[in-house]
């Protein structure tokens, strides 16, 4: 609700109805909502919206409501927010890599959607003023800092993203950022998940120390509720 996206696939009734009221200019084409299309023009289940709330607003309630059912974990999700999210994909790198180690994450401080101004050099390698990078860790060497970007396949698989990315990639290098890219299977398996968090604390400075078995069973039950289709989060039934 903090972030700004939204995933829903409207029915073909509600997806009648929609089209028809935007060709009858009832409502404006995105009404606060635009819809993301894949590289080969077609529609998709994520929106892009503003956010709905903010976490100063949700600290604000959940002081307000203190004593009440559920309120010590809407805490707890405000105070682990690390800015504003565009993906669920960003959600869930984000999520496996800035919790406490004891909560199933790396205990990494991270911060989402950084607004980076290009210098001239970089403008000249890449057509733009800035930059947004989707998860940036403060280093302790030399570099600017390390940006994680998550690579999500409908943006990212034509031949003239993958340019676009390429050079996004070479301007943030030219002004000393360290840049990986990360791809949802890269995450989902925990091997290769495993291999990303030796390389992002190598990039960062930060000491790595292998998990526990009491931090691997957090991280095992953190995955396991975490890294499902977001589409089915609001239809899946009760548990029986």
């Amino acid at each position: 609700m903090c972030s700004s996206f939204a995933v829903f696939t409207p029915c073909k009734r509600a997806q009648r109805q929609l089209d028809e009221a935007i060709s009858l200019k009832l409502i404006p084409p995105n009404c606060g909502w635009e819809r993301v299309v894949d590289t080969k023009g077609n529609d998709t289940n994520l929106w892009k919206r503003a956010p709905l709330l903010s976490a100063g607003e949700i600290t604000a309630f959940a002081t307000q409501a203190c004593g009440l059912r559920g309120v010590k974990q809407l805490r707890w999700a405000a105070e682990r927010m690390a800015g504003q999210t565009v993906s669920p994909f960003e959600v869930q790198t984000s999520m496996l890599i800035s919790l406490p180690r004891d909560e199933g994450g790396l205990g990494i401080d991270i911060t989402n959607n950084v607004r980076i101004p290009l210098s001239e050099a970089a403008r000249s390698l890449y057509d733009k003023t800035c930059c947004y990078a989707d998860i940036l860790i403060q280093s302790s060497t030399d570099s600017m800092g390390v940006i994680l970007e998550c690579q999500g396949r409908s943006a990212h698989d034509s031949e003239a993203a993958s340019l676009s990315d390429a050079e996004r990639t070479t301007a943030l290098t030219s002004m000393g950022y360290d840049v990986i890219q990360i791809t949802f299977g890269q995450i989902k398996d925990k091997k290769s998940f495993d291999h990303i968090a030796e390389l992002i604390h190598k990039k960062a400075g930060l000491p790595y120390t292998p998990k526990t078995k009491q931090e691997r069973t957090a991280e095992d039950a953190l995955r396991q509720e975490l890294l499902v289709d977001w589409a089915e989060l609001f239809t899946a039934g009760p548990a029986s």
